[in-house]
């Protein structure tokens, strides 16, 4: 073993790789992406294996399809990416944030509740660490202070700013009438205030609440998953948990 060569930064290079892809992993868990990860090592094997038994036309092909893969997975996964860039460069940046208003959950609780007994939809957006600005293009700029009079006026039917998305960035109602992406074509099972709650999640951080119009509910969507929130104390307890005071 004296001709192998080991230094310093040899462990340096073995542990940041190691981290590097620690880090993804945990990015990418319990993601499209993860599977695609699996479905990889598992393409990778199968290679392993035609190449040590003598399966050339299976060697071959597999060979041609890893030097294309970067550029595929790139196609199918752009969002998975996006997201994954944007959470791994928000963990490593700080800036202070406005403290939220002591009653900005119980004002979002009573007038999704409001919403909800009167079969009015709503969709309101929480803003995480991912900041969303490129959703707040196409809607209207209010910085304004959240209050149950501003939010019921915002979603009063057939309003300008009905259909859209309020988004609140620290504490503040930052724009309305915004509009959200759609959720994946496999979400079409939800209507399309849910679809668009759902992919608010799918792309950033952020937390949506939607009250659905059809079936006076109030639901609640995060990392591309949505909850149905069977009463105001299990809505209130969820928001507890998403805003920072």
């Amino acid at each position: 073993m004296d001709f192998l060569s080991f230094y310093w930064r040899d462990v340096l290079d073995i542990a940041l790789v190691t981290l590097l892809l620690y880090r993804i992993l945990l990015l990418i868990r319990g993601t499209r992406a993860f599977s695609a990860l699996i479905g990889l090592v598992v393409l990778v094997a199968v290679y392993a294996l035609s190449h040590f038994i003598g399966l050339y036309s299976l060697s071959w092909l597999l060979e041609n399809l890893f030097g294309s893969l970067f550029l595929v997975i790139v196609i199918l996964f752009h969002d998975d990416i996006r997201q994954a860039l944007a959470a791994m460069g928000t963990q490593y940046l700080s800036w202070k944030k406005r403290p939220a208003p002591s009653n900005m959950v119980g004002d979002l609780v009573w007038v999704c509740q409001y919403f909800a007994k009167r079969r009015i939809g709503a969709l309101i957006v929480l803003e995480g660490k991912v900041q969303l600005g490129d959703m707040m293009k196409g809607g209207v700029v209010l910085d304004a202070r959240i209050s149950r009079e501003l939010l019921l006026t915002i979603f009063f039917p057939n309003t300008a700013l009905h259909d859209g998305a309020v988004i609140i960035r620290k504490g503040r109602i930052a724009a309305a009438g915004c509009i959200l992406p759609l959720a994946q074509m496999d979400r079409q099972n939800f209507g399309t205030r849910h679809r668009a709650a759902l992919g608010a999640t799918e792309v950033s951080d952020a937390t949506v609440i939607v009250v659905s119009e059809e079936r006076g509910e109030v639901s609640v969507a995060s990392k591309g998953h949505l909850a149905v929130m069977p009463d105001a104390e299990q809505l209130k307890e969820t928001l507890n948990n998403v805003i920072e005071h």
